[in-house]
């Protein structure tokens, strides 16, 4: 599985999604078809998305100042797409996946 490092005030932080990630994103309403048409409610369920497999607990607010603090966000959001969507394959492909 893909993911990303972002290092913010000396922290390293891996963004990477599985299942469980997936599963809880789309509990709270994200839908990567409606990310063009809603993209104020569904770029920060995607990017938050992306702490929970490796960062579970972080706050909130502190997702929010990383992101704003990132400057290529288009790259960073084609790359979490890309990421979300090659863990939705894993389920429909039937391939197998840790969810460590």
């Amino acid at each position: 599985m893909s993911k990303i490092a972002i290092t913010y005030e000396k922290n390293t932080y891996e963004l990477e999604y599985n299942r469980n990630a997936v599963r809880m994103m789309e509990g709270q309403g994200f839908n990567v078809d409606t990310l063009t048409t809603q993209p104020v409610t569904m770029i920060p369920l995607l990017f938050y998305g992306a702490f929970s497999k490796n960062h579970a607990g972080i706050k909130r607010n502190l997702v929010d100042k990383i992101y704003d603090s990132l400057s290529n966000k288009q790259g960073l959001i084609t790359a979490l797409v890309e990421m979300y969507a090659e863990t939705v394959n894993t389920l429909m492909e039937g391939s197998s996946e840790t969810e460590g």
